[in-house]
């Protein structure tokens, strides 16, 4: 694969989407690709992720074959197909269509039409655009390549406009862009109550005599028979940070890391045994169990609400600020009104100044610096997405909703 593309050189020059292959992590249930996957069948590749000190230098788009055919989703967003060789691996279709073989794991998506969409074989088409990479069925691949763009499907386009119309920008621009966006799983976990954490039954042996838990290993688990059930499925986490309300200072939840999933095998008296089915980090007695539930890809984007203002009062990883799809902790939740998809800004607060000239006062308006998105909402809480920013933000910036 490789002929030079302009347009898709242009757009997924590899600086700027390495940025968000840092910023969008891969979620641990994405791929089995990344997390030990089955060896591969005849014919096949399947990419192997390396660690960093093994990893080759980045090689440079393979001469084999053209970029594969332009098609148009539903949104009459462009794409391409590309159809599945002997020899591909994903890490070369990523070095081929977006500049660099590193950005496939944050961005594929797997396809609930495909029975093990993780997987590649010669035949196989792949739909790929700057924001996402996944397999499609053949009919699937035939109605995007038979789709249009955008601009195609719109009544008034090629009509003479009366006006010049220079579109929007800043904060518009993003409101329209889209209805819904993609989040990563891991991060919307990253937030519980206090309620939610002191609950929680946890990990109490390793079937294993060695510290720490990965996939496969066997482990004993604080529910009985009465509380669980072979087959019921469990989320592993571990508590990280406390979150504080950055006005008042009182407990709004816990920052927690997502570590994987177990699934219950059977059940005891006193205890239940269960097998660690996905493993994203390892694991060790005492890290705490919830319910895991099946979190959708995308978050429809909610109107909205005017009356709701608080602060950013926590940032993970110990970061001083945050920017573009970062994520931020919010001293507001459900019981203020938010849900998981709510529109909110973050601004500047007006203040007054002095006009010299006149001898007066004057006062200068609010200025609205970010958009977030709420990902995800506990009582009194949230977590949201930034989805753009004009500058950084930090702990105690203002946010608030309004109307769209």
């Amino acid at each position: 694969m490789g002929g030079e593309d302009p347009l898709w050189r242009d757009v997924m020059g590899t600086s700027k989407f390495l940025s968000l292959a840092v910023a969008l992590p891969l979620a641990f249930g994405s791929l089995a690709l990344a997390e030990g996957a089955p060896e591969a069948s005849p014919g096949m590749q399947m990419a192997d992720p390396m660690p960093a000190a093994q990893a080759p230098a980045e090689p440079g788009p393979s001469p084999r074959e053209e970029l594969g055919t332009t098609g148009y989703d539903t949104q009459g967003r462009e794409g391409r197909i590309h159809v599945v060789r002997t020899g591909d691996t994903l890490w070369d279709v990523s070095n081929a269509y977006l500049g660099t073989p590193w950005v496939w794991p944050s961005i594929w998506q797997d396809n609930r039409n495909i029975e093990n969409p993780h997987l590649i074989y010669p035949g196989d088409h792949i739909w790929i655009t700057p924001w996402e990479m996944r397999k499609v069925t053949a009919e699937e691949a035939e109605a995007l390549l038979a789709g249009q763009p955008a601009d195609a499907k719109d009544p008034a386009a090629g009509r003479p406009a009366a006006a010049p119309d220079l579109g929007p920008t800043g904060t518009e621009r993003v409101r329209q862009e889209r209805a819904t966006v993609r989040v990563s799983d891991h991060e919307r976990i990253g937030l519980l109550s206090s309620e939610t954490v002191d609950a929680a039954a946890s990990i109490v042996a390793n079937t294993a005599p060695r510290l720490m838990i990965s996939q496969q290993d066997e482990v004993w688990i604080g529910l009985a028979g009465g509380e669980t059930q072979p087959g019921e499925q469990f989320t592993v986490y571990r508590v990280e940070d406390k979150v504080r309300d950055f006005e008042t200072g009182r407990m709004l939840g816990y920052h927690v890391v997502l570590l994987g999933w177990i699934e219950v095998l059977e059940t005891r008296e006193e205890s239940s045994l269960a097998v660690v089915r996905r493993s994203a980090s390892e694991m060790q007695v005492g890290d705490r169990l919830i319910p895991r539930r099946e979190l959708v890809g995308e978050i429809a984007i909610l109107d909205r609400t005017a009356d709701i203002e608080g602060r950013i009062s926590f940032l993970p990883q110990s970061r001083t600020a945050m920017g573009t799809l970062d994520y931020v902790y919010l001293n507001r939740g459900t019981e203020d009104g938010l849900a998981v998809g709510s529109a909110l800004e973050v601004y500047r607060r007006g203040f007054r100044a002095h006009d010299v000239a006149r001898n007066t006062r004057v006062r200068v308006s609010d200025r609205v610096v970010a958009d977030l998105l709420v990902v995800r909402a506990e009582p009194r809480a949230s977590v949201a997405l930034v989805r753009r920013t004009d500058e950084e933000l930090t702990l105690g910036d203002f946010f608030r909703g309004g109307a769209e």
